[in-house]
């Protein structure tokens, strides 16, 4: 059974991030992830069976304020095919001191507040990113059920366009096997 986009946003399904154009453009990137804002700081408890809400309007892109420390990010991955973006972009995972845990995680280890960790896509063969995802470790009781972590798509000039505990970003990492963080690219 095939659904029609609304009917799939009726019933909350969603591709994965950016996930529905073979070969994204920027033009094509910029308009699937303005649904992304759309939901709040958490997944709503209920969702009303007739049309859906309307969205609010999107919020002005901002300067994301770890953008300045970008450079200074370390590469934790090769560059490699990325789960984002329907597999179409390569990307590496570049991390910060505070996420320096990040490639030995297990069951008993958490990354700390402060922990970032930016995956830069790229097209294939290009020098250039086109798009970053990241994730910043946010103090307790941020978002303790999404283990406190904020998500952002950030330009690759570092100017945030979403953020937040977005319900997408949300629901995917929460079956991630440890501190709801999958490894790098494959």
């Amino acid at each position: 059974m095939t659904l029609s986009t609304e009917a799939r946003v009726r019933s909350g399904w969603a591709p994965l991030p950016l996930g529905c154009a073979p070969s994204p453009s920027p033009a094509h990137v910029a308009e699937t992830t303005a649904w992304i804002g759309r939901g709040s700081s958490s997944i709503p408890e209920a969702r009303a069976p007739a049309a859906a809400p309307a969205a609010p309007p999107a919020a002005a892109p901002s300067a994301w304020e770890l953008a300045g420390q970008l450079a200074s990010f370390q590469p934790v991955t090769g560059r490699a095919r990325s789960q984002h973006f329907t597999g179409e972009m390569e990307a590496e995972v570049r991390i910060n001191a505070a996420a320096a845990p990040y490639p030995q995680l297990g069951p008993d280890r958490v990354l700390p507040s402060g922990a970032a960790l930016v995956e830069f896509h790229y097209r294939a063969g290009a020098s250039e990113p086109d798009t970053l995802l990241a994730m910043v470790k946010r103090p307790a009781g941020y978002d303790p059920d999404g283990g406190n972590w904020e998500y952002l798509v950030l330009t690759p000039q570092g100017t945030s366009t979403h953020r937040g505990a977005l319900p997408l970003c949300k629901r995917c990492h929460a079956d991630a096997p440890h501190d709801h963080l999958f490894g790098g690219p494959r």
